[in-house]
């Protein structure tokens, strides 16, 4: 019996998966003093980008915009940006957090895609 081949319809995005750090979690920690110290989350965010050729393009583009991305990792935990780090660099942004790049999205489901 030969395998039954599948074929799903592809995204064209690319995706960066953002997995908070130590840095990050210190920081929520900070906010919330009189809970149980962060040291990990379940879920991680997933951002969709349009699609690049290569994931050097990708992670040219994060440089440029990691400041949107810190800032709704930020206010995900903490809205008053008073509270949140001010002086925001790519390094911080590194040391803060993981990322990842996705480039073969593939959307298993028949439901269209929506936006909230």
């Amino acid at each position: 019996m030969e395998p039954i081949t599948y074929y799903f319809d592809s995204i064209d995005r690319n995706a960066i998966t953002v997995k908070q750090k130590k840095p990050f979690f210190d920081w929520v920690s900070s906010m919330f003093p009189d809970e149980e110290p962060m040291t990990k989350t379940e879920e991680n965010s997933i951002y969709l980008i349009r699609e690049m050729d290569t994931n050097k393009k990708v992670l040219n583009w994060i440089k440029k915009n990691f400041d949107t991305i810190f800032s709704n990792e930020l206010n995900n935990w903490y809205m008053d940006e008073s509270k949140w780090p001010q002086k925001r660099t790519f390094k911080m942004f590194s040391e803060w957090f993981d990322i990842e790049v996705t480039s073969m999205l593939l959307d298993l489901e028949e439901y269209e895609v929506t936006k909230e």
